[in-house]
């Protein structure tokens, strides 16, 4: 007997022609080997040296769209300057970034099964890119929607990438399926009217993406590889 979990997969993969993966987290760990308190740290005392005094909030924070969201309402020439150095120090990170295990399989099983497959990300698109060609993935993935600008405002849980992503794919957003590990990215799904899956590798997650009301929730990639191999799309 299959779980309800299982029985929902199976029925989101059955309707999906499009599938999108979110990047960090369903990928790879990007910030594996370079820590994200290091990049917020170096994000920080960019803006500190402009002679800004940050909030108690951002001096805190270990994760570095706080501090690039913080910069950008301070205003966009800094936005845009705290953007490009958190692009490199993300390019820079590619190198130590851990693949996330069976996520071979999914693209592998994706593409066997007839769907196209598109990163969905809110990290920068020159990051991305550099580490599919860095794992020889380059050639299997359909499209790349990641971020390319210093407006914050459209990062998810904003839509805009997802709609970017149905357009590229020419479907309609009840073909399509945003896999991601975060509650943002089950809110941006249901924006943009995609099926969602919740990937929880982590404690806690599994709570939260089911808060969000992720449409299924998986605490491995394994069970969407079978679930895309077992269900090809017709010829």
């Amino acid at each position: 007997m299959t779980s309800p979990h299982e029985d929902r997969l199976g029925e989101i993969i059955t309707a999906t022609r499009h599938l999108f993966l979110d990047f960090d987290g369903p990928i790879c760990s990007i910030f594996a080997g370079l820590k994200p308190q290091s990049i917020a740290d170096s994000l920080r005392d960019l803006i500190i040296s402009h002679g800004i005094t940050l909030p108690p909030d951002i001096e805190a924070t270990s994760d570095p769209f706080d501090v690039f969201i913080h910069a950008a309402s301070v205003s966009p020439d800094l936005g845009a300057e705290v953007e490009v150095a958190m692009t490199n120090l993300e390019v820079s990170a590619v190198p130590t970034a851990e693949p996330t295990p069976g996520v071979h399989a999914v693209i592998t099983s994706c593409r066997g099964s007839g769907r196209t497959l598109t990163v969905v990300s809110n990290n920068s698109d020159r990051a991305v890119r550099t580490y599919l060609t860095r794992h020889a993935l380059d050639g299997q993935i359909s499209t790349v929607i990641a971020r390319t600008s210093p407006d914050p405002d459209l990062l998810k849980p904003c839509p805009h990438f997802l709609q970017q992503a149905i357009t590229a794919s020419k479907a309609d957003p009840g073909t399509c399926t945003l896999v991601g590990d975060q509650p943002t990215d089950i809110d941006a799904a249901h924006q943009a009217g995609t099926h969602s899956i919740g990937y929880a590798n982590k404690p806690g997650k599994a709570e939260a993406l089911a808060n969000a009301d992720a449409g299924a929730i998986i605490t491995s990639l394994a069970p969407l590889a079978l679930a895309l191999r077992a269900r090809p799309l017709p010829n």
